[in-house]
């Protein structure tokens, strides 16, 4: 698709956020959680009983963010800290049996549709699509690296 105007790079824009909210809303709809919590119990659910840096590491996301969004599903019985069995000063992460049973039923999350649609563009593509929405995200005054988890500020 060649792009040859304001209001086609608006309407792509457009498509994008409204797919991605409406896909946020079912979520939360569907689960009574964020798309946010929902992406983090579905990165735990692939396994492993990570650390919280190593689930900040796969959620492409900040330490202090992912603590804030554990709090809440440990508070809410889907999440279990652990104290690992190899280092007793470290805390890993799984899911109780209550999130296993919210994550099968759950529909997908916008952030694992979005994440799977950029893991299907070419290396070329998604250096062609990084260096078009800069100018557009420094021009909002928006800071990549200080955005929160999609739609978690619900």
């Amino acid at each position: 698709m060649q792009m040859t105007s304001r209001a086609d790079a608006l309407r792509l824009v457009r498509a994008l956020v409204t797919v991605l909210d409406r896909s946020a809303r079912e979520v939360e709809a569907t689960t009574g959680i964020t798309n946010a919590q929902l992406f983090v119990l579905r990165r735990l659910a692939a396994g492993g009983n990570p650390s919280v840096n190593e689930l900040a590491e796969r959620l492409h996301a900040r330490q202090n963010t992912v603590s804030a969004l554990l709090k809440r599903l440990v508070a809410a019985g889907l999440v279990m800290r652990a104290r690992a069995a190899d280092d007793g000063r470290r805390a890993v992460l799984s899911l109780t049996p209550a999130g296993r049973r919210l994550v099968r039923r759950a529909p997908p999350a916008p952030l694992e549709q979005l994440l799977g649609a950029l893991e299907g563009m070419s290396a070329t593509e998604v250096r062609a699509l990084s260096r078009g929405l800069a100018p557009l995200v420094q021009r909002l005054g928006l800071a990549p690296e200080s955005a929160p988890v999609l739609f978690e500020d619900r």
